[in-house]
């Protein structure tokens, strides 16, 4: 038998209790007879009709089937010398709309059962043909319950309905975007194959051992293309990741962005030296640079005297961080070393006496 998984909710207990109240204030002028008087359980096991009535939406057939017994045992207990009919009565009346709201049609006819017992018994006592009346008025409130339910279920087929609309729609957005994501692949394929061979015609002609300025000029032109083609291969590739994610696609970190990093994480106090002849690095060697330092402030306090040193030498680029040493600073200094060691070159790091030192050195090809 499936039932309501409707739970009691405060409009539950606050009927049941308006129900109570009124059903004990209609009692008080019968319990005043000498022969009910006699008696001290007449007016609280009343509560046995009315109680029941906060699982009326939960549990339709048991509140029934409760209310019933209680009336049974209040008349079999006290007779008619109680007056109930006004609170059986519309009792009877929101049990019979909850059975028909609440449970499936078999469940919600047997569910209906009970409160016509409700009105039969309190007809033959107190209505007589009037009960006839009440009885049709209960069927009708059972009715109104079916109809109820039977809207509810129109609006929550509509809410499914509606949900796999949505569902559909965001797949065609989906494959959509997968359409534009291929159609930009095969953009950015072509790009590549344009920008490679660029770059290929470019090393042909600065392919001349006799002639050191023209090679020079070829290599600086190769370098430029090389990074232009980078940072459009970065927007394309940005359009074709997820949307959810937050990777960033702006071009890559170079030793002219230290002083920012500088002045962004330890403030504008914090010094930077660059010594030595500045030029064009390979890419990997200034973005590893950029990483260096910046795991090596990380291991650094947030303090005025933080010094960074930029050395070009002719074959390796030198990286001077020192400052005041914070908790933790080992594993940002060996994230650091890491990053050295991808380049075969050297890191040398202190942490004494609260206070940091780290040298750090990548080869690079010495430039003509």
């Amino acid at each position: 038998m499936n039932t309501a998984t409707a739970r009691i909710t405060k409009r539950d207990v606050a009927i049941a209790a308006v129900a109570s109240l009124l059903g004990l204030l209609l009692m008080v002028d019968s319990v005043t007879d000498e022969a009910v008087q006699a008696s001290t359980l007449a007016m609280p096991l009343f509560l046995l009709i009315t109680v029941p009535l906060a699982w009326r939406r939960a549990a339709p057939i048991a509140a029934g089937a409760a209310v019933l017994v209680g009336l049974l045992v209040h008349l079999a207990l006290f007779g008619t010398e109680v007056i109930r009919c006004g609170v059986v009565l519309p009792t009877a009346l929101l049990l019979a709309f909850a059975a028909g709201a609440q449970l499936e049609l078999r469940d919600a006819r047997l569910g209906l059962a009970f409160p016509l017992a409700l009105i039969a018994t309190e007809g033959a006592y107190f209505l007589g043909t009037f009960a006839l009346v009440f009885a049709v008025l209960a069927t009708a409130f059972w009715g109104i319950g079916r109809v109820v339910r039977s809207r509810g279920r129109m609006i929550d087929e509509l809410a499914t309905r509606t949900d796999e609309l949505r569902e559909v729609r965001d797949e065609r957005a989906r494959l959509g975007v997968a359409t534009e994501r291929a159609q930009i692949s095969g953009e950015l394929d072509a790009l590549l194959q344009r920008r490679l061979g660029a770059l290929a015609r470019l090393a042909d002609s600065g392919a001349r051992p006799r002639d050191p300025a023209a090679a020079t000029a070829a290599l600086v032109e190769i370098e430029r293309e090389s990074r232009r083609t980078l940072e459009q291969m970065r927007e394309v590739v940005g359009v074709l990741r997820d949307d959810g994610t937050t990777t960033v696609t702006a071009p890559q970190p170079t030793l002219t962005h230290l002083e920012a990093l500088l002045v962004r994480t330890k403030g504008a106090d914090a010094r930077l030296t660059v010594e030595g002849n500045p030029r064009v690095l390979p890419p990997a060697v200034e973005l590893s640079a950029y990483r260096v330092v910046e795991h090596l402030l990380a291991a650094l306090a947030d303090a005025p005297d933080v010094d960074v040193r930029v050395r070009f030498t002719d074959d390796a680029l030198e990286l001077a961080v020192s400052g005041p040493a914070r908790r933790g600073a080992r594993a940002a200094i060996e994230r650091a070393r890491e990053r050295v060691l991808l380049h075969h070159g050297t890191l040398q790091a202190t942490t004494r006496d609260g206070r940091a030192d780290a040298l750090a050195s990548l080869p690079v090809l010495a430039t003509v």
